[in-house]
């Protein structure tokens, strides 16, 4: 395992399982992940799996080679002990619900450590948010969790909806049909007519994109009262 990673997720997977890696997708090559397991506890999805593989980040396991009481605990405690005290210089994120870990970052706190280097989460990327990093990926994230209203959303959903079945009618038929799924991302930009008519040129090319936009222009499909 190196210690030149970001961020150093150390996974106690017998504790949060699957559950722990969500948000693995959002890993960077510079980051590091750890998984500790044991037979009870052994398997993982391939979509995770190629999520973590996607990702590019650097990837290491450790089995549990003994059963014991809180043995995969003294693992990843030995595990951060040897990150620090061999120089790195990031933050460690022990990705548990165990509340005992608080006991590892006092230890480090006492020995000079910043508090805020040292950090417990149930998953990446709660760790992700925790490490306050302010970063693209962490404010991509946040926007994902924020709270929306439900009817607020509704109404989004039907106006969406509206836009889909108009293009939809829009180019029934035509040469363009099969790229409905790419028009209709476009038209949910909500882009002014300029802009989309340069959105249109960069996802279709000039001829097809200048086609497209006539389509839309002329046939007020953005716009089109019901």
């Amino acid at each position: 395992m190196s210690g030149g990673g970001k961020l150093q997720f150390l996974i106690d997977y017998e504790n949060v399982q699957e559950a722990g890696l969500d948000g693995v997708e959002y890993l960077k090559e510079a980051d590091t992940l750890t998984l500790f397991f044991s037979n009870a506890c052994k398997c993982i999805s391939r979509k995770k799996m190629d999520d973590i593989w996607q990702s590019g980040c650097e990837f290491g396991v450790y089995k549990l080679k003994n059963a014991g009481k809180n043995a995969l605990d003294f693992y990843i405690a030995t595990c951060v002990g040897e990150l620090l005290g061999t120089g790195f210089s990031g933050k460690v994120i022990i990705v548990s619900k165990d509340k005992g870990y608080a006991a590892v970052k006092d230890y480090w706190t006492g020995r000079g450590i910043p508090s805020n280097r040292i950090l417990r989460s149930p998953s990446v990327k709660a760790g992700i948010v925790s490490s306050n990093e302010n970063s693209l990926r962490q404010k991509q994230i946040a926007a994902e969790s924020a709270q929306v209203s439900i009817e607020n959303e509704y109404v989004r959903y039907q106006e969406r909806l509206r836009v889909k079945n108009r293009l939809e009618t829009i180019f029934r038929g035509t040469e363009y049909e099969e790229q409905l799924v790419k028009i209709c991302e476009l038209a949910e930009a909500d882009l002014k007519p300029r802009d989309l008519y340069i959105g249109s040129l960069k996802r279709f090319g000039r001829a097809d994109g200048t086609n497209i936009y006539r389509y839309l222009k002329q046939k007020n499909a953005l716009y089109f009262s019901p």
